[in-house]
């Protein structure tokens, strides 16, 4: 019963937090666009292919980022219940490229904006318009945010052993392969080595 309250408060908290950007939304188009009368077209048609044409691509490109995160995610929850600890270090720093997100807020920006730029009947379906659209595109990006990295957040991944989140990956590899080297040599020439004899590169 616990789990579950905490689970509805957890989507409770994800569904509130696109409603600022929701209000920001609203307040552009009603003051820039509405108020002073700015459109493109009264023609929905011309809308229609402009949002197919860039919601397609926005469309696509999500999948593909939704899925790859939430593989990563389950790898990560399944490497923390048995602790696989090279594979939690192998995900653990992996995040969507800058670039990734630069994209899909340019798509997602003109896809916004084609909806500003139609003349609505009247204010109540500009702002349904504008509004819904700004909500699934902001929730959709927090989402993919959240589980992007779920070590911290809100949708955090529970019972992960907190060396595991302090321990310098990069070092820990360094070391591995020493340790690795180290075993392949002294195999190879059947001799033991010294600890500093040979070097971490």
């Amino acid at each position: 019963m616990r789990k579950t309250i905490v689970i509805v408060l957890k989507c409770l908290q994800m569904l509130y937090k696109p409603i600022p950007a929701v209000l920001a939304a609203w307040a552009l188009w009603y003051f820039v666009f509405f108020k002073n009368n700015l459109y493109i077209t009264e023609s929905l048609e011309i809308i229609m292919i402009w949002v197919s044409m860039f919601g397609i691509l926005y469309g696509l490109l999500e999948a593909v980022v939704l899925s790859t995160v939430w593989t990563e995610y389950k790898a990560m929850r399944t490497a923390v219940k048995r602790y696989d600890f090279d594979t939690f270090a192998d995900l653990r720093d992996e995040e969507i490229s800058p670039l990734v997100h630069t994209l899909t807020f340019v798509l997602s920006g003109a896809i916004l904006l084609a909806f500003m730029c139609l003349k609505y009947v009247s204010l109540r379906s500009g702002l349904l318009f504008i509004g819904s659209t700004t909500y699934l595109i902001v929730l959709l990006f927090l989402v993919i945010y959240e589980i992007d990295d779920p070590c911290a957040g809100t949708w955090y991944i529970r019972n992960i052993p907190k060396e595991w989140l302090t321990i310098d990956v990069k070092k820990f590899r360094e070391e591995e392969r020493y340790k690795k080297g180290r075993e392949i040599f002294v195999a190879k020439h059947g001799t033991k080595i010294k600890s500093d004899d040979l070097p971490l590169e």
